[in-house]
């Protein structure tokens, strides 16, 4: 028997069906128990992080559907573009991919109220001269390229690439020149450091998530209610520190140097961290991050103070984890992740990730009666001597005769192991990035996420 539901599929069918006598859209998907949401892959839509999928975008709406009482459902588009036109053709029911809306995208589609506004800027490889008078670069049918051509400026509209491809093209050499929101460079910049901006356009505009204007507007008054309590509430403007004013960054000197010693040395140890992690339980890329931190990768290093070796052990650390010799790559790293597991051991029981593994590395670098020293001055100031972010700024007092006088270990340069805990964040943060992206991964990988969680130091 002919079956119109077949044929077209659940999606395209209710679509051709939203002027019926239907219940609303809301309604409808409230019974599927799912709300299917378009996206991209990028740093302020949807990525796969450390500890599983994340991205501001990607907070957002997962929050609004389980508002709903319906779980969400991520598909990955290679564009905004793309993820729209799926959301013309009912394949999902909501685009949250930080788009800013162009006159195109009003075809068939209705925005939300904004979530954050922000201008558009233009972003040149550094070094390359011709590139303030190149062609801009920009996706197409983007709010860039309508600004460009309101502008009479010339451009290059690409329907194939993402305002986050362009970027990573421009850092490879490939485009000179693109339009793009400022939030989304200042970030991608932490990872792509031959990124520079030039004229910022003085025009802010909104980031809204997408409905089809084919279904009625149930959906989108609820999703316009959670988003004006997610701003009352200051949930909204939490996101937007942690993805956006809190996204670590460097200088330049530091980011291009960490690149290229990853090109050309960490492929020789990388082996040796992944078997430190199938004999630890902690992710390869946190102990080569450590290891970057110690010594940029150089099974050689040593300083003054009598640690040596790819890890930058100590005598006593490496008779511990019966290391021979220090300078062999293989037990430098080997011995380095047994100590950082049984420095975490050390820890109290009671303290959770992720602070359990800042203080854990703090503890690496300074030692553990250091560390206990700073907690008991985090205490006395009647902070959470159990939090990293309390901790730290206790430590530099450990180097304060008034302060260290107190305590039981003495003096100590309490101001490195903040310096060391934070850069290691950072290194960490992009060896992630760098390993999801020659994997090809996204926030939709739920078996790769599991992986990561079971590797985290516990």
């Amino acid at each position: 028997m002919f079956s119109l539901r077949r044929l077209l599929g659940p999606s395209l069918l209710l679509l051709l069906l939203g002027g019926c006598d239907q219940p609303p859209l809301s309604t409808r998907i409230g019974h599927l128990g799912e709300l299917r949401i378009g996206t991209v892959a990028g740093p302020l839509s949807c990525y796969l992080g450390p500890k599983g999928p994340a991205g501001l975008e990607y907070e957002l709406a997962r929050r609004f559907a389980h508002s709903l009482g319906v779980r969400p459902r991520f598909l990955v588009y290679p564009t905004r573009r793309a993820a729209l036109q799926a959301l013309r053709l009912g394949k999902v029911q909501l685009v949250a991919a930080a788009r800013q809306p162009s006159r195109a995208d009003l075809r068939g589609l209705r925005p939300s109220r904004p979530w954050h506004r922000a201008p558009l800027v233009f972003v040149q490889r550094m070094g390359k001269k011709e590139a303030k008078q190149a062609p801009a670069v920009v996706p197409a049918d983007s709010l860039a390229a309508e600004r460009l051509s309101d502008l009479d400026l010339p451009m290059t509209a690409r329907p194939e690439l993402s305002e986050e491809a362009i970027l990573q093209g421009l850092e490879e050499g490939r485009h000179l020149r693109t339009l793009v929101n400022q939030p989304l460079f200042e970030i991608m910049q932490g990872y792509l450091p031959h990124l520079v901006a030039g004229k910022t356009l003085p025009e802010a505009a909104g980031f809204r998530w997408f409905f089809s204007a084919a279904y009625d507007t149930s959906l989108e008054r609820a999703a316009n209610r959670f988003l004006d309590k997610q701003r009352r509430n200051g949930t909204l403007q939490r996101l937007l520190t942690r993805y956006i004013d809190q996204v670590p960054r460097r200088d330049f000197v530091t980011l291009r140097d960490f690149w290229r010693h990853l090109r050309q040395r960490l492929p020789k140890y990388e082996a040796l961290f992944r078997q430190a992690e199938a004999d630890t339980g902690i992710d390869w890329r946190l102990l080569a991050a450590v290891g970057y931190q110690e010594s940029h990768w150089n099974p050689k290093a040593r300083s003054p103070t009598g640690v040596r070796g790819l890890m930058m052990l100590t005598r006593q650390a490496a008779r511990r984890q019966g290391v021979t010799d220090r300078l062999d790559p293989a037990q430098s790293i080997a011995g380095g992740a047994r100590h950082l597991r049984w420095m975490e051991e050390r820890i109290p029981a009671r303290i959770q990730e992720p602070d359990r593994l800042w203080l854990t590395l703090a503890s690496y670098n300074v030692g553990y009666g250091h560390l206990e020293d700073a907690r008991i001055l985090t205490q006395r100031a009647g902070a959470d001597p159990d939090r990293w972010e309390a901790v730290k700024r206790h430590l530099p007092l450990l180097s304060n005769p008034k302060f260290y006088r107190t305590l039981k270990h003495g003096k100590a340069r309490g101001g490195e192991p903040v310096t060391y805990v934070e850069n290691i964040r950072y290194y960490y943060h992009l060896l992630v990035w760098w390993d999801h992206q020659r994997q090809g991964l996204d926030c939709t990988d739920q078996d790769h996420r599991a992986e990561v969680l079971a590797a985290t130091p516990r």
